[in-house]
């Protein structure tokens, strides 16, 4: 049964690597989308899309509001999108850039269920970035906890994200994601029990409003679609 819930239904479905800074006083839409490519009916064609408003209220804490449509696994297809979760989203920057070797941050949010009997959801990550020259680096670490709901997982999962790219212009900049989602942090499952995915990412701004993240990951373990395509659009006012 483990074997069959990390394959689908991730813990951590969201693919975006969060920087730990804020700006205050700004304004921002966001839309996020993922599309599964598999051979496995389960998990073919399985969508996530994100839309959301959010708001540097002081120089340390920005908070946002999002609404999430997904199409949810089952064993043998995938059911009709549908608005399944709100989210309350916090990122807090805990130091001024630069001052350390690392910036850290901090990212808590809680999900809350539209649909009857589905599970809400805390979900904290450590936030941590460097630049070396034209190269950033940034890593998150998550944990979650379901709460409520029936069938809500009664484990802390774990998982991490990273991404690495090359400032090539403000428009383009070249880079590359990699997600790990550990499960159960207690029950170490193996490789292919968790999932693993890797790929080309694509970074920049169309003008001095619009931001792009866009990418394809490729599935590095059994519990990973074959494929899968990743975009974050944000517009800043």
């Amino acid at each position: 049964m483990t074997i069959i819930v990390s394959l689908c239904n991730p813990a951590f479905a969201e693919k975006r690597v969060f920087e730990p800074y804020v700006t205050q006083g700004e304004w921002e839409y966001e839309t996020t989308g993922l599309y599964d490519l598999d051979r496995a009916k389960n998990k073919n064609a399985v969508q996530e899309y994100k839309n959301a408003i959010g708001y540097g209220v002081t120089s340390h804490w920005a908070t946002e509001l999002e609404v999430e449509m997904e199409t949810l696994p089952t064993d043998g297809s995938v059911t009709k999108l549908q608005a399944t979760h709100t989210e309350w989203e916090n990122i807090f920057q805990l130091a001024p850039k630069g001052e350390y070797w690392l910036d850290p941050g901090l990212y808590l949010a809680y999900e809350a269920p539209l649909i009857d009997k589905q599970a809400g959801k805390f979900e904290g990550k450590i936030l941590l970035e460097k630049s070396i020259d034209k190269i950033t680096n940034i890593l998150n670490i998550s944990f979650n906890k379901e709460i409520g709901g029936s069938g809500a997982n009664p484990h802390i999962d774990g998982g991490m994200s990273w991404s690495t790219k090359y400032r090539l212009s403000p428009y383009f900049e070249p880079g590359v994601e990699y997600y790990n989602d550990f499960s159960a942090v207690a029950h170490q499952l193996d490789y292919n029990q968790q999932s693993h995915q890797a790929g080309p990412v694509f970074y920049g701004r169309l003008n001095r409003h619009v931001k792009y993240d866009i990418g394809y990951l490729f599935g590095m373990s059994d519990a990973a679609p074959r494929g899968e395509l990743k975009w974050v659009i944000e517009y800043e006012f």
